[in-house]
Parts: structure tokens; C-alpha cells; sequence
């Protein structure tokens, strides 16, 4: 190849390579993950390239022949979780590599994957966020009341997100801004559905608690990518701020109101077959919110039962910490199972059995412990967290030993 073609299609594989690399970076893949992505395809592209993600850039450097060094920055500006689109870019750098698109076809089909519409309707994301929220109560002994309360504020958190794709500039303020209204919601209604606020309040914003960005920065910390996963442990716990004022903000208020606060009656039993149920519906649910393409919803059912029973039958005999590596492992495996049968990202059903077991919602009721002034209780429940935390990496790395991964996604 002459020179000037060969600079001609090394520039070309770069511009592909950053352009696949912060599309996949916005739609959620960790910094692991991606640079091993990044360079795998360099490689298959013939280009010798190094790279460093943090949750906001990447770093490209490349080294070519003849050539002196070249190194670029490129700013991620946001994230957004969007399983199928990821899915489609998996496929992409697939056929690329393997000669099946053009580098020019390609790097115009990443731009026609970021431009599609999302997979489901606006409706169904709404009632989705209602459905999560509402099955999310009975994994916190929840009864039929507290359902319906969790609910009604899941719904309140729904139609907030759905404002924020009409108003961007409230994007920034979705998790303090849901939070509020979901304490409102639940400790306004409590008195009429005479159910428990508390536990309506936590799962009304358990799909608001950073459980993902918690596992996903602890996991790199332990790979070695030191910056990011410091980064992503920071974010959460940010996020855990501002959830926590968002709620102690809603009591004041309702208490400003002279609204008095409802002592409900413990919750009642539920009958054993909605376990179960609540299983089976949250999975379609969080496939749905995580935008999985409609024919991933069975896997995501899966990955989220599997390592939910796998977490209830060690509770018993390995403890806490125990039964959440167990989990961990069993998620971790049926990921890359399902990775190396379907040739597809194995986050697709990574992440719904990430969520089932992370221990977000342990770390917003220690920092609200804390501003209630309870110290101990706060600080104590903050330890259970980087335990648990610990058990889920440790499991999900195991996994990894049982059963490696074909690929990088």
C-alpha cells in the first residue's frame, strides 16, 4: 500500500476508533472494559494504540510508522444507560473488523445507532418506573399497602423523568428534584393507604440509589484503574447526598405543612407466590429502563432471578457477605455464558443482576441515619456497604475465573 494510503486509512481507523469509543463510553461501559475494547479493535485495525478512561474523557495515543506520536483528548460530556444501542455497537466493530463495513460506512452507522430512536414508547417507560418502584417493596417486607404507595411515588418519579426529555436543563437535578417528590408523595399519602412511608420513600427512589456506579467504580478500583473507579465511587456518594437532603427536604416541608406523621400498621404478610411475581415483572421493568432491546427481556428476567435465589439460599448458612458473593458469582457467570452463546455484551444481563444485589440501598440509609443524628447506626451501615460492596466484586471476578469472558463488552 502507498504511503499516502496507508496515513489515509490509519487516519480513518482513528476517527472509527474515537468515535465507537465515546459512543460506548456514553452508553455505559466501564473503563475495563472499554480500553480492553479499544485495544482489541486498534489491534484488528492494525494500529498501535494505548488508552485511559475516566467517567468524563477518554485519552488516545497512538503510535504510527513514520510518523510521530499522535494524542488526542476526548471529552464525555454525559452518560446514559442504553442496552440495545450498545448492543448495536457491539455488532458494528464486529463487522468491521472482520471486512464486512468499510471504516468510512462504518464510522457513519455509529452516528446513525446514536441518532435512533429509543426502543420503547414513552408510556411504557412511565409505567415501568411505577412497576420498579412498586415490586421494589416487597424485597424491603413491604405488604400489599406499601405496593401501592410505592407505586403511586414511582409513578411521580416517571413523569418527572419523562419532563426532563422535554426540559434538559432538569437533567441535572434529577435525582435531588425525584427524591423530594417522592417523599412528599409517600409521606402525604401515607395516611391514606395506611401504609408504611418508609419503606414507600426507599423504593419509590431505589432506581434513583447509584448501586451500579458503586459495583462498576469498586470493580475498577480492583483492576487497577485507580482514576476512574475513585471518579465513580465519588459520583455515588454525591448522589447519595443529594438523595438524602431531597428526602430530609420533603419531611421539613410536610412538616411546614402541618402535616402529621402517620404511624402505619406493620406491613401484611404477602402470600409466597409474589416473590416470585415481583422477580419475573421486575426484570421486564428494569430491561425496559435500561432500554434492552424487546427480545433481551427474557435474559434480563433471568439475571435477575438467577442471583436473587442464589443471594436467598446462602443468606442462611454464608451470612451477609457470603450470600452476596454467591450471587455475584452466579450473575457474573450466566453473564459470560450469555456473552459467549449470543455473541452479544454481556452488561446486557450484567447489569439487572448487578442492581438485585448492590447495596445502594444500605448506603442512603446510613447518610440518613447520620442527618437524623444517629452517627453510629449511620456509620455501621456504611460499613456494611464497602463489605458487601467487596463480596460482590470479589464474586463477579471469580466469575470471571470460572467461566473467562469471550470478549471484551
Amino acid at each position: 500500500m502507498p504511503p499516502e494510503q496507508e496515513l489515509d486509512r490509519n487516519q480513518q481507523a482513528i476517527a472509527f476508533v474515537a468515535k465507537i469509543g465515546a459512543a460506548l463510553h456514553h452508553y455505559g461501559t466501564p473503563a475495563n472494559r472499554l480500553d480492553d475494547v479499544l485495544i482489541g479493535l486498534s489491534k484488528e485495525l492494525g494500529l498501535k494504540g494505548s488508552f485511559f478512561s475516566t467517567p468524563s474523557a477518554i485519552f488516545y495515543s497512538y503510535d504510527l510508522p513514520g510518523e510521530r506520536g499522535f494524542a488526542r483528548l476526548q471529552r464525555i460530556y454525559s452518560q446514559d444507560l442504553d442496552l440495545s444501542k450498545l448492543s448495536k455497537l457491539d455488532r458494528l466493530f464486529n463487522h468491521v473488523v472482520e471486512g464486512k463495513i468499510s471504516l468510512f460506512d462504518g464510522a457513519a452507522e455509529v452516528d446513525g445507532i446514536i441518532s435512533s430512536p429509543p426502543p420503547y414508547k414513552k408510556w411504557l417507560t412511565f409505567v415501568s418506573f411505577s412497576l420498579t418502584s412498586a415490586m421494589a417493596a416487597t424485597y424491603f417486607h413491604g405488604g400489599l399497602k406499601e405496593i401501592l404507595l410505592s407505586a403511586a411515588a414511582g409513578s411521580v418519579l416517571g413523569a418527572l423523568y419523562l419532563l426532563t426529555t422535554k426540559l434538559p436543563s432538569l437533567v441535572r437535578l434529577f435525582e435531588p428534584l425525584g427524591a423530594l417528590l417522592v417523599s412528599l408523595t409517600t409521606l402525604s399519602l401515607a395516611g391514606l393507604f395506611d401504609a408504611s412511608s418508609d419503606i414507600a420513600t426507599l423504593a419509590g427512589i431505589i432506581i434513583l440509589v447509584p448501586g451500579f456506579s458503586i459495583a462498576i467504580g469498586a470493580t475498577e478500583l480492583a483492576l487497577g484503574h485507580a482514576v476512574s473507579g475513585v471518579a465513580r465511587l465519588a459520583n455515588a456518594m454525591a448522589t447519595f447526598l443529594m438523595l438524602t437532603m431531597g428526602v430530609l427536604f420533603g419531611q421539613q416541608i410536610i412538616g411546614m405543612l402541618g402535616v402529621e406523621g402517620y404511624a402505619a400498621t406493620t406491613p401484611t404478610a404477602l402470600p409466597p407466590w409474589v416473590q416470585p411475581l415481583a422477580l419475573v415483572v421486575s426484570g421486564i421493568t428494569l430491561g425496559i429502563l435500561f432500554k434492552a432491546s424487546w427480545r433481551d427481556l427474557p435474559w434480563t428476567v433471568a439475571a435477575v432471578m438467577l442471583p436473587f435465589l442464589a443471594f436467598k439460599a446462602g443468606v442462611a448458612n454464608l451470612g451477609l457477605e457470603g450470600s452476596i458473593f454467591l450471587g455475584a458469582l452466579i450473575a457474573g457467570t450466566f453473564s459470560n455464558l450469555f456473552a459467549r452463546w449470543k455473541n452479544r455484551p454481556s452488561l446486557i444481563v450484567r447489569l439487572p443482576g448487578i442492581l438485585i444485589l448492590v447495596p445502594g440501598a444500605t448506603g442512603f440509609l446510613s447518610l440518613e441515619s447520620v442527618a437524623n443524628g444517629d452517627v453510629v447506626a449511620g456509620v455501621e451501615a456504611m460499613f456494611r456497604v464497602g463489605m458487601t460492596a467487596t463480596a460482590l466484586v470479589t464474586g463477579f471476578l471469580v466469575s470471571n475465573l470460572v467461566l473467562p469472558p469471550r470478549k471484551a463488552l
